[in-house]
């Protein structure tokens, strides 16, 4: 089977990351032969190079849509002769319109991955993905809520969670070297890790930082990524002189950095199933999420491996105090978070979703 992958790019994201580890799966449990297109150069996951797929960039004529997409993509299909075409996002799925209808390729489209609609009823990415809909085979969303908020046709759709690579996180690093390289003095630390966008509020994660600092200075509290609200949010650091908080940029290691932190903490508009969370979870750490009517309630039981929270500054803070002095709590859901993932969110398990989706459609 040959299955050609339509993605824009293979930044930090969380789709990128669900795309990179189904490739893994695939190579280790298939013989599907894969390709892949982009539409910008960008690639943060060098290891699609080491993976035995084939990569060809479309590149993008500097406008946000760009109607030469329809024709060049179709080109690749024509060369590459896909059994399936899997696209990553409502734009892509978009312009891989013409190649399913004139080639008669199946559409597979996992462009669901959050639990909120980001555009207006009346707007030209609202018919865009009305028509990506329409002409879907199947659409994939990795929650029931992310269904919900996009009122998806039923028949067409299909819930396939993250799934992650346990042994990415049975690794062991040098705890202390971690905190020193990131200038870490405090006794204790809490980390986001999410994209600095609309979609994660990085002022909710700095109130409640500025909230837990009036009392206690032994907490650090890290942002790691990157995004097109970084800037901002590290002037308002600057202009209110935030102090307890560090800023690492974008990590390829994102490992190193959740095991030399106490709690994962996710502060959040809505999320579909949040990568970040999974794999503060698989590292045994206890979670705080500020999402109720998302997807983040279908991965943590709410009390036993974390908490999902109203975006309420006091009310978080005085969660993460809470873990943070009663250490046994703490480790007792940190436990029984990882066993979650493993038994419900590992990559066995959406890698064999995935593929038998891939033969019945």
């Amino acid at each position: 089977m040959k299955i050609l992958f339509f993605i824009e790019a293979l930044g930090f994201g969380g789709k990128e990351r669900r795309l990179m580890e189904l490739i893994h799966y695939l190579r280790q449990n298939t013989d599907f032969s894969l390709a892949m297109v982009l539409t910008e150069e960008r690639v943060h996951f060098e290891q699609i190079y080491d993976l035995n797929v084939q990569v060809k960039v479309i590149k993008r004529k500097g406008i946000k849509r760009d109607p030469r997409l329809f024709k060049e993509f179709y080109k690749q299909c024509v060369e590459f002769k896909p059994d399936i075409i899997h696209t990553w996002g409502f734009m892509t799925t978009f312009y891989a319109i013409p190649a399913r209808i004139l080639l008669h390729i199946p559409l597979v489209s996992s462009m669901i991955t959050v639990a909120k609609r980001d555009f207006k009823v009346i707007s030209l990415n609202n018919l865009f993905f009305k028509l990506s809909c329409l002409f879907s085979n199947l659409i994939i969303s990795n929650s029931k809520a992310g269904l919900r908020a996009f009122n998806v046709n039923s028949k067409k759709a299909r819930v396939i969670y993250n799934g992650v690579r346990i042994e990415r996180f049975h690794q062991q690093y040098p705890l202390v070297q971690i905190r020193n390289e990131l200038g870490i003095k405090t006794s204790y630390v809490v980390v986001m890790v999410a994209t600095f966008s609309r979609f994660k509020d990085y002022n909710l994660f700095l109130d409640v930082a500025t909230e837990i600092n009036k009392k206690r200075s032994d907490i650090t509290f890290l942002g790691v990524g990157g995004g097109p609200d970084w800037d901002r949010i590290d002037k308002r650091m600057r202009d209110e002189g935030i102090s307890n908080v560090i800023l690492t940029g974008r990590q390829s290691e994102v490992e190193k950095i959740i095991i030399a932190s106490d709690i994962g903490l996710l502060c959040t508009f809505s999320e579909g199933i949040s990568n970040s969370i999974i794999e503060y979870m698989a590292m045994a750490k206890p979670v705080v999420v500020t999402d109720t009517t998302g997807g983040s309630g279908e991965l943590i039981i709410n009390g036993v491996t974390g908490y999902c929270l109203p975006r309420d500054v006091k009310m978080v803070a005085t969660v993460i105090t809470k873990l943070i002095d009663n250490k046994d709590l703490s480790a007792s859901m940190g436990q029984k978070g990882r066993e979650r993932i493993e038994d419900n969110f590992s990559i066995e398990r959406m890698g064999k979703e995935f593929v038998d989706l891939y033969k019945t459609v």
